[in-house]
């Protein structure tokens, strides 16, 4: 049976993903890593940002750290898995220069 767009669980049409309470950890890399190629986010206009909750309410940067962290590593470890090494190494700088990533503090 041929699939439909309505079958479909991610729309090719989608230009921003919003991350919220996720611990970005390596378990979960496969997941995001068929997300990333699904949408190619090297190529299409995809916005990602990552918002976090200060948990340690006199502590923010620490928290802001942490997670800036593993967007980090989330990202370079995504790049580490394209068939070209070279724009692989220079995603994460592309999506800043591109002001496409973000690590944003959810005000509640």
């Amino acid at each position: 049976m041929k699939s439909t767009n309505e079958d479909r669980f991610l729309d090719k049409t989608i230009t921003e993903i919003i991350f919220y309470g996720h611990s970005l950890s390596e378990a979960d890399y496969a997941y995001f890593q068929n997300v990333f190629d699904y949408l190619d986010i090297y190529s299409e206009n995809i916005v990602l940002k990552f918002y976090y909750t200060n948990y340690l309410m006199p502590d923010m940067e620490k928290v802001r750290h942490e997670m800036t962290v593993a967007v980090r590593k989330l990202i370079h470890n995504y790049g580490a898995t394209m068939d070209n090494k070279e724009k692989g190494n220079n995603l994460l700088h592309k999506l800043l220069l591109e002001e496409r990533i973000s690590v944003l503090e959810l005000e509640t």
